[in-house]
């Protein structure tokens, strides 16, 4: 009687390990071939991670694309807001427009700067109207 619960666990571990019943990896607005580069960033506050943000390049751009966390879009009303910054030497300015939306998921706006020293930024609105930012590692 004990084989079918081991068939039945085994099964399960096997699904498990290969991602059946996990998200689907992001995909840009009509850019499916478009890939992350660098390191996931996160937006913090009072020592929570509530968003992620990430930067993916593909159709000759880059996007931001930040996701804000289950346990923070459930509790709070917010504002966010991303786009990609150039840095030039010490100098660090929008790459591109900047989107802003009240969704748990936001894409950003491709920005022509694959060849320039990129990261994704994202802003979270926190109580009390401030916000509080993340961004991605430096990509060149």
């Amino acid at each position: 009687m004990r084989k079918p619960f081991a068939i039945a666990a085994a099964l399960a571990a096997t699904l498990l390990s290969v991602g059946v019943g996990t998200a689907n990896a992001e995909t840009v607005p009509g850019c499916a071939s478009a890939k992350q580069i660098g390191s996931t960033g996160y937006v913090k506050y009072q020592g929570a991670t509530i968003a992620s943000v990430k930067q993916f390049a593909g159709c000759g751009k880059n996007y931001a694309y930040t996701w804000v966390w289950d346990s923070y879009a459930k509790s709070h009303s917010y504002r966010v807001s991303n786009w990609i910054a150039v840095i030039d030497g010490n100098e660090e300015y929008p790459g591109g427009d900047i989107r802003s939306g009240t969704r748990q998921e936001l894409w950003g706006a491709g920005a022509a700067t694959l060849s320039k020293c990129t990261r994704a930024v994202a802003s979270v609105t926190v109580p009390g109207g401030s916000y509080v930012s993340g961004w991605t590692d430096l990509r060149c």
